[in-house]
This record gives structure tokens, C-alpha cells and sequence, in this order.
């Protein structure tokens, strides 16, 4: 990834932030986490732009009142004989029967006279049905008799494509077991006309066909799959079955029609939720066919959006950020850019659905929100570490400093633990910053810095730039000894630096006075000032020559006597 990162001149942070947005975006959409998000967006759409409403499509209805002028249901087959033959009069366009004659009758020839009504009107369409089984029985296609196939116009499956929250919103054009050879019956009875009938529309997908591996012939197969806009179910021109078939409804309204004839009574047929249901009561199957109708008349249907070019198009939208963003450049922009980028995805969302195409923006917008919040984590964590470190050495800064000595004086109180404090001055700083300027002696600082930090090893342990060249070190359950060795082993280390020091007065290279203390609650009861008392012992190593660390908290053994003279 670096040699990537190099070859294009981007940053290796910028890019692997926009190498995870990618991974995790292609994640989402393959997993549809944003499905109702996107759907309740889509939902929206439609109810902001109800479609137009083709007149030519009446629903012949199955009411309230047909099943009291004509009895229970079902019905003889002599009465939907006498329905055709009535509509044979209109004449209508075509003829969408939605009722199933799967068994004979016991009279034979009540089926010869409904297959010859069938035969005369010519443009009837009869439906198939699958039976899922019960008891672990595999599914059947459900067909009219063979008599009443050989006479209608065509056949055609009714299953009403639910979403996973149970809306209709699509419709596969063709479904059968095996294979999807059946064609809707909105389809089927627009291609009655040939003057309507269209080829399989060209951006329709076949995703269940292209599976590698033939199918199973009891798989229930949808091809085709639409999304489809819905009008209101009072939309559509309904007239009551036992109107038409006592002629109470004018041939002008039928004639020249796409008729829907099934059963919309209370407890009699299917009623479905969709966008355009408001009521809570949903729509009938006819209404949902009606629907599936009109948006084949009107050439409305709405692609949906294959997943693979979903995240093409996702991966250019959060790319886009990463890509227009500037080294350093100050986090109000980058989220600038990333909110530009969110706009652009609904902008493009709303533009393709008026153009009939559907692209959820669900998984683009939780990318750039989740890239969004980790941007904010990040600066903000960036901007606590820089409130709390000095910015020349990296080390911690007074104020934290302060706090955390503070906090450690009162936890040694309640563990009976001593705490040590090491205060550390460079020696003649002043003199070095004159004789080689100020970006040396910052040198010098961020040296002698990262050979502290080797100290401050336990996650307690503080290193901090307590002001100008003075240093300190805060060692938590560390006793005077250990302290007293951790001192002459940095005054080794700055020593082995050499860092050459002209104008020094106490050594050729640059050395440090370190003035130690240590904090014990076992032997000390009363409170104390432990910054106080290691400002004192850094006097004491001052006074002492320089170059040497000298310990308030320890007996302080006096340097050998010369020896005498022979």
C-alpha cells in the first residue's frame, strides 16, 4: 500500500482510509444493513409522485354485494360463462379472469360451455398458481383444466412479490417452478394488444437464471424483477361483478378495456400493503395487478440498481472526500467535503429514480457518516493529546503534569506506596542556546526528552516539560534507591550523548542536575510538598558542581577526603 500510495502521490493514511471505506461499503451493500433505510427513502419518493392512472384499465369486482345477489362463493362456473358472454358484447381489450378452475365439474358440460365463452371472447387470460405443499409435499403449479388452457389467450402466474417487510413494491415479469416461463398477468394481458405489446424491457434483470448451476425444478424462480410505482386503490375504475353481469353497467365503459375480473370482498381474496396504501386496510391483488398494468402501459417501471454497480457508484461518492482532500488541511474542510459528498449521493439517488432507476444511498451515507465520526474521534483525540503535550519534546505538559502529580500524591496516600519525582535542569542551557542558537538547544531538549520517555516504560510513569530546559519525571511505587539509580543512569545516558558544550563550565559536553525525591506514607505522616522538596535537592546538585543528581529522601554520602601528602 505504501508503494501505491507513492506511485500516486497520496498519502498512506489517506489511503488506506479510503481503501476501508470501500471495504466496508462493498460489506453493506452485499448485506443490505441499509435495506429498510433505503426503502423508507423510496416510500417517500413515491408518496411525493403518484402516478398517472390509465383509464382503459377497469377491475371487475368480487364485492360485498355480488355475493349477495349471487350467494356464496365460489360461484357456479355457469355464472362466469354468463359474465363472459356479457363482456363478449363490450367487446374489451382483454380479459384478466383471476379465479383457478383446477378441478372438473361434476357436469361436463358446464366446462365445455365456459371453455367455449372462453374461446369466443379470444383475449382471456387465464392464471397459474403455485401450492407451496403442506407436510414437507414439494410445490405444484396449479393450472386451469386443459379444455379451459386450450381456449384461453394465454396463461399467466398471480404471485404478488413481497419485500422483506411484507410491502409490495416490485413484481417479477416472469416466474414459474424451474424456470420463470409464466408471465405476469399484467403482462400477459397487455400483449393481447399487439398494438401495447412490447419485447421483455432491456434493462430487466435475469439474476435468478444466471446462477451458476442449473436449478431446482420445485424452486420457484423470479425473473425480471421490477420496482413499480403505485397509485391509491380509489385511483383505478372498479365496477361490482353482478353490475356487468346484469348489464347495469354501460358497454362504453367496457369496451375497448383491460378488464381485471376477481374477488375483492370482506374475508374473500388478498389484500397486500403497498407505498400507496395510506389507510392501513393495503390494496386487493386486483389492485395490485392493476397497478403492474399501468406501469407497463406507461413505460414506468423503475430498474433497480444491479448490487455491483450500487458499489461502483458508492465507491466513487466516498472516494470522493479522500480525494479532494489536501494534506493538512484543516478538519472543517474534510468534513466539508464529506457532507458535499452525502448531498451528491441523495442528489444522485433522487436524479436515477426520476430517470427510473433506483440507487439506495443507505450503505454510501453510513460510510461517509461512519468515516465522518472516526474523522471527529480522531481529531479529537488528537486535539486532547496536543491540549495535554508540549509541543517542542512531545513530553507531557505542565498543566497535565500537575494534574497527574496531584492524582499520584493521593493514590501513594491510600496504597502506602512510595512515589519518587525526579526534577531535571540542563546545565548552562542558557550559555548553549547563545553560542549555537535556539534550534540546537531545541535539539538538545528533544534528545534528552526521548531518553527520559525510556524511563517512563509503566503505564503510571509520567515524563513532562515542567518549563524551559527544566524536566521531570513522576515514578509511581518507586522507592528512593530505585529512584536514586534511575537518576545516575540518565545522567550516564546524557553524558554518552557527547553533545558538545564550549561554554560550559562544567563539562565539555552538555549534563544535566537532577534533584530527586521520594514521597513515603509508611514513614511519613504528614502531608508535604514532594515538587517543593526535589526544587531543593535540584538546588543541592546545583550547588554541589553540577553534573550529578543529589536525593532529599537519602543520607547523602560526602566525597573521599584527598589523600595526604607523603
Amino acid at each position: 500500500m505504501t508503494r501505491l500510495a507513492a506511485r500516486f502521490r497520496i498519502p498512506p493514511e489517506r489511503l488506506l482510509a479510503g481503501v476501508t471505506g470501500v471495504a466496508v461499503l462493498v460489506l453493506l451493500t452485499a448485506i443490505g444493513a441499509t435495506w429498510r433505510a433505503d426503502m423508507w427513502l423510496y416510500d417517500r419518493l413515491q408518496a411525493g409522485a403518484r402516478p398517472a392512472v390509465d383509464d382503459r384499465i377497469v377491475q371487475v369486482v368480487v364485492d360485498d354485494r355480488s355475493l349477495a345477489a349471487l350467494g356464496r362463493w365460489p360461484w357456479p362456473r355457469s355464472t362466469h360463462t354468463r359474465l363472459l358472454e356479457r363482456l363478449q358484447a363490450a367487446p374489451p381489450r382483454g380479459v384478466a379472469l383471476d379465479v383457478l378452475f383446477a378441478e372438473p365439474d361434476a357436469d361436463p358440460d358446464i366446462d365445455r360451455a365456459l371453455a367455449a365463452a372462453i374461446a369466443r371472447n379470444g383475449r382471456v387470460v387465464l392464471p397459474v398458481m403455485v401450492d407451496g405443499g403442506l407436510g414437507g409435499a414439494l410445490p405444484t403449479e396449479l393450472m386451469p383444466l386443459p379444455a379451459l388452457i386450450d381456449a384461453s389467450a394465454a396463461l399467466a402466474h398471480v404471485e404478488i412479490d413481497l419485500d422483506r417487510d411484507g410491502v409490495a413494491r416490485r413484481a417479477a415479469l416472469h416466474a414459474g417452478l424451474g424456470s420463470a416461463h409464466w408471465p405476469a398477468l399484467a403482462l400477459a394481458l397487455r400483449d393481447l394488444d399487439p398494438a401495447a405489446r412490447a419485447a421483455v424491457p432491456p434493462w430487466a434483470r435475469r439474476a435468478e437464471t444466471a446462477k451458476t448451476g442449473p436449478l431446482s425444478p420445485y424452486q420457484w424462480v423470479r425473473d425480471d424483477r421490477i420496482l413499480m410505482p403505485f397509485a391509491p386503490p380509489a385511483a383505478f375504475h372498479a365496477v361490482s361483478y353482478v353490475d356487468v353481469l346484469d348489464g347495469s353497467v354501460p358497454a362504453s365503459l367496457l369496451r375497448g378495456r383491460w378488464l381485471i375480473v376477481g374477488a375483492d370482498a370482506s374475508g374473500l381474496g388478498t389484500r397486500v400493503t403497498t407505498p400507496a396504501a395510506d389507510d392501513g386496510i393495503g390494496q386487493s391483488a386486483l389492485g395490485y395487478h392493476a397497478n403492474l398494468l399501468n406501469t407497463l402501459l406507461q413505460d414506468g417501471a423503475i430498474l433497480p440498481m444491479p448490487a455491483w454497480q450500487q458499489m461502483l457508484a458508492g465507491a466513487a461518492l466516498v472516494l470522493l472526500p479522500v480525494a479532494l482532500a489536501r494534506p493538512r488541511r484543516r478538519a472543517g474542510t474534510v468534513w466539508s467535503l464529506m457532507g458535499i459528498s452525502a448531498a451528491l449521493t441523495l442528489l444522485a439517488c433522487v436524479l436515477l429514480w426520476l430517470a427510473r432507476i433506483w440507487f439506495p444511498p443507505g450503505a454510501t451515507l453510513l460510510t461517509l457518516l461512519a468515516g465522518a465520526a472516526i474523522l471527529m474521534a480522531s481529531r479529537l483525540r488528537k486535539s486532547q493529546r496536543q491540549a495535554s503535550s508540549d509541543g517542542l519534546t512531545g513530553l507531557a505538559n505542565r498543566f497535565l503534569f500537575d494534574a497527574t502529580l496531584a492524582r499520584e500524591m493521593a493514590s501513594a496516600r491510600r496504597s502506602q506506596r512510595p512515589l519518587s519525582l525526579l526534577l531535571i535542569d540542563v546545565d548552562h542551557f542558557k550559555h548553549y542556546n547563545d553560542s549555537r542558537g535556539h534550534q540546537a538547544g531545541d535539539e538538545v531538549l528533544r534528545r534528552i526528552a526521548a531518553s527520559l520517555l525510556q524511563w517512563a516504560r509503566r503505564p503510571r510513569d509520567l515524563a513532562a516539560r515542567y518549563g524551559g530546559d527544566e524536566l521531570v519525571l513522576i515514578l509511581p511505587e518507586t522507592s528512593a534507591h530505585a529512584a536514586a539509580s534511575i537518576a545516575a543512569s540518565l545522567l550516564d545516558a546524557v553524558r554518552g550523548m557527547a553533545i558538545a558544550h564550549p561554554r560550559s563550565a562544567t563539562a565539555p559536553h552538555v549534563t544535566l542536575s537532577i534533584g530527586a525525591a521520594t514521597f513515603d506514607p509508611v514513614l511519613e505522616r504528614r502531608e508535604i510538598d514532594l515538587l517543593k522538596r526535589a526544587d531543593a535537592a535540584l538546588y543541592q546538585a546545583k550547588s554541589a558542581g553540577r553534573d550529578r543528581s543529589h536525593d532529599a529522601s537519602l543520607p547523602q554520602v560526602p566525597p573521599p577526603a584527598p589523600p595526604a601528602p607523603d
